[in-house]
């Protein structure tokens, strides 16, 4: 009797050690963690209107749009406004009063004049259309111009870029 005893107080101290051990142990499933999503919201085919007190000021329409936060990405995007007659693009994000661009953007312009870029910042506030990639631009009368880092004011029809290389038509 006195064997089987000592084997039964062996069992209860090596059951009570290993319970105390996994109640110190913090099990996670690190996996279920790292794969949370954090959308707080997700549309397919969505139109973004913005209005102010007395008329409509701009409308957004996407093929894909999911919002994470204060940041809306969309996906093959269409923006028109007071200031822009008409933006495309195949990538975009919104973030406050900033329209950011990326891939086949294109701005077309109420005077004719048309804009190509591959990345580009629209900001809604000020009315400037910046690019931050090699751009085209399609002015009056057949005149191109090429360049890098474009800023265009959009209220003033005034730009500015560097490396500018342009061909000029004053004729009729």
């Amino acid at each position: 009797m006195n064997k089987y005893f000592k084997i039964e107080v062996l069992a209860i101290l090596m059951i009570t050690l290993m319970l105390g051990i996994s109640y110190l142990i913090k099990v996670r499933n690190e996996q279920m963690e790292r794969h949370t999503s954090a959308k707080e919201l997700e549309i397919f085919d969505s139109v973004t209107v913005e209005v102010n007190a007395s008329a409509l000021t701009s409308k957004l329409f996407a093929d894909y749009t999911v919002k994470i936060g204060d940041e809306l990405k969309m996906k093959q995007l269409l923006y028109t406004g007071y200031n822009a007659r008409l933006l495309k693009s195949n990538y975009g994000r919104s973030v406050g009063h900033l329209l950011y661009l990326d891939e086949n953007v294109s701005m077309l312009q109420d005077n004719g004049f048309y804009y190509k870029a591959e990345h580009t910042v629209y900001d809604k506030k000020r009315g400037f259309f910046y690019t931050t990639s090699p751009f085209v631009a399609y002015l009056s009368k057949g005149t191109i111009i090429h360049g890098v880092n474009m800023t265009y004011d959009i209220q003033k029809k005034i730009t500015t870029a560097e490396n500018v290389n342009a061909l000029f038509f004053t004729g009729p």
